[in-house]
């Protein structure tokens, strides 16, 4: 009886230390198995030994891009977590490296700031902020009555004579109504809804691919946002335009440098989405200034030599040497990966990385696999890259939402 017992406790004991150890085991399997891996068709996702991907349902196909959801098996029994596989053709696309200028129209006015009113009793009246508008809200009509820029928002308040008016406001992805009812300012002697707002935005920004079969581009690897709200700005209609690039400001420790020249005339383009990950749209006919090379996904990326390609004078993009220094598995959809300039000609002229080199393509052993999209401040030879296949993946959801 009492050897029964101390067998019983033995096993007892042996059980505990098993299920201990498989749940070590399954943490560390967790710590080293991605929530996402990029994969072509046609090709087997690479996990760790002992570990097997259990399709769940069926996978769902837009366009290029075929996304799966698999549960990650411990000795393909033991769940460990759930997997998102993302299957994308084998393709070859044109890497950019030009600058390009972009115009937004915005479709509305939107609020960039809420401020007081000094009304004719004497006090400070914030009609704006009253109605219940914040910062980032577009408003794309008055009384009904669509309106396209601030001028037709400012004419509609100043008309007022005090009166409520009913705006139609779009926040985020949610339409309301709100009521304004704007204030008679002393200082401006007319009436006033306390906003301060903005219909379009212009910038420069690097080409990161053109797609050789159709024109289409990507470019920046992260979104364009206005700079006092944060919020990514949306797009009614925008443009593609040339630029006169006039010098390089060059990047030093807390002072990012910067591309300085003008946007042209000439529009080369049109632009159609406006993404976290980038921009995108179809350039002019013409025939990219590149040979068309395969895509690198992020399984094939890896920590080493590489190079960018930017242009810092008109006409001349070229390419330099730089480094990737790290692959971060928490980094986000456009801080995919760590990278350092390390060619001398490069430093020599821009410090490192600036502004207006976003979207620059970054090549590694003979593939696009990403575009520069930030620099780091207190260090302008170092930044963050975004995959390729995180710009594909959205510019296939917002060409089937165009």
């Amino acid at each position: 009886m009492k050897l029964l017992k101390q067998l019983s406790s033995c096993g007892a004991l042996l059980l505990l230390l098993s299920l201990l150890l498989i749940a070590g085991v399954a943490r560390v399997a967790d710590a080293y198995i991605p929530s996402a891996v990029s994969v072509f068709r046609g090709e087997e996702p690479s996990v760790p030994a002992g570990i097997t991907l259990c399709p769940e349902g069926e996978g769902e196909s837009r366009g290029a891009v075929t996304t799966q959801t698999a549960t990650a098996r411990l000795f393909g029994v033991l769940p460990v977590k759930r997997v998102k596989i993302q299957s994308y053709e084998a393709r070859e696309l044109c890497p950019g490296g030009g600058v390009f200028g972009l115009r937004i129209r915005l479709g509305g006015a939107m609020v960039t700031s809420l401020t007081a009113v000094g009304g004719q009793d004497g006090r400070e009246h914030r009609p704006g902020r009253e109605a219940g508008l914040l910062c980032g809200d577009l408003i794309t009509a008055v009384d009904g009555a669509r309106i396209t820029t601030a001028e037709e928002l400012s004419r509609a308040v100043a008309a007022s004579e005090g009166r409520a008016l009913s705006l139609t406001v779009k926040r985020g992805e949610r339409t309301q109504t709100l009521s304004l009812t704007p204030v008679f300012s002393v200082a401006a002697g007319a009436y006033r809804a306390g906003l301060f707002v903005k219909d379009q935005a212009a910038g420069i920004g690097t080409v990161t691919f053109i797609d050789p079969e159709t024109g289409a581009f990507g470019g920046l690897g992260h979104g364009v946002y206005d700079s006092e709200t944060a919020a990514l700005l949306p797009i009614e209609r925008g443009a593609v335009t040339g630029v006169a690039l006039s010098g390089v400001v060059a990047g030093v420790p807390g002072t990012p440098g910067e591309l300085r020249g003008h946007l042209t005339d000439e529009k080369t383009g049109t632009l159609l989405s406006n993404t976290d990950c980038g921009v995108f749209g179809i350039l002019a006919a013409e025939a990219p200034a590149s040979e068309p090379i395969p895509i690198g996904l992020s399984s094939s990326v890896h920590v080493g030599a590489a190079s960018i390609r930017c242009t810092l004078s008109d006409g001349v993009c070229e390419e330099y040497g730089i480094e990737i220094t790290e692959i971060r598995k928490d980094g986000g959809s456009t801080k995919s990966f760590c990278i350092r300039v390390t060619d001398a000609r490069l430093l020599e002229r821009t410090g490192g990385i600036v502004q207006g080199m976003s979207g620059s393509p970054i090549l590694q052993d003979g593939k696009l696999i990403g575009a520069v999209t930030h620099v780091m401040i207190s260090d302008p030879t170092a930044g963050y890259g975004i995959f390729i296949e995180n710009m594909l993946s959205v510019a296939e959801e917002a060409r089937r939402a165009a």
